[in-house]
C-alpha cells in the first residue's frame, strides 16, 4: 500500500504509523469469519484506507500487516489517491458509485459512494 492521500502519506517506511481504530463497522458473515463489512470514510479516513481496513476486518488481520499477510496491496489494483480525489472531490451534483474487485487467493467486491459510506464483500 504505497498511496499518497491528501492530509496523509502512506508508505513502507510509515505504515506502522497508522493506528487501526474501527468504528464499529456493520458486518456480516458472522463474527468469526465475516463476508462482509459495511463502514464510512470521512476526511481523516479516506476511502482508500477504509478499504484496507475493511478487508483486514475480514480477514481478521491488522491493516498495517495487510500487504504481507495478503501478498497484494490496494496499489496493486487501483491508484488509492485517484480514488479518493474522485469519491472526496465534492465538485460534482450526481452521486458517485465505484465498484471494483480485488484478487488474490480471494476475490473482495467494493462499493464506494461519495456519500460516505463503503462496503467490502468476500465472494470467493
Amino acid at each position: 500500500m504505497h498511496p499518497t492521500i491528501p492530509h496523509h502519506s502512506l508508505t513502507e517506511e510509515n505504515v506502522s504509523e497508522l493506528e487501526y481504530h474501527p468504528t464499529r463497522p456493520d458486518v456480516s458473515g458472522g463474527s468469526d469469519s465475516p463476508r462482509r463489512v459495511e463502514c464510512r470514510f470521512d476526511r481523516d479516513t479516506p476511502p482508500s484506507i477504509a478499504i484496507v481496513r475493511a478487508i483486514a476486518v475480514i480477514e481478521d488481520i491488522d491493516p498495517t500487516d495487510s500487504p504481507t499477510d495478503l501478498g497484494i496491496t490496494l496499489y496493486d489494483h487501483v491508484d488509492p489517491a485517484a480514488l479518493d480525489s474522485i469519491v472526496t472531490s465534492g465538485d460534482t451534483d450526481s452521486t458517485i458509485t465505484i465498484d471494483l474487485t480485488i484478487r488474490n487467493d480471494h476475490q473482495y467486491s467494493i462499493r464506494v459512494q461519495d456519500t460516505g459510506r463503503l462496503v467490502v464483500e468476500k465472494t470467493d
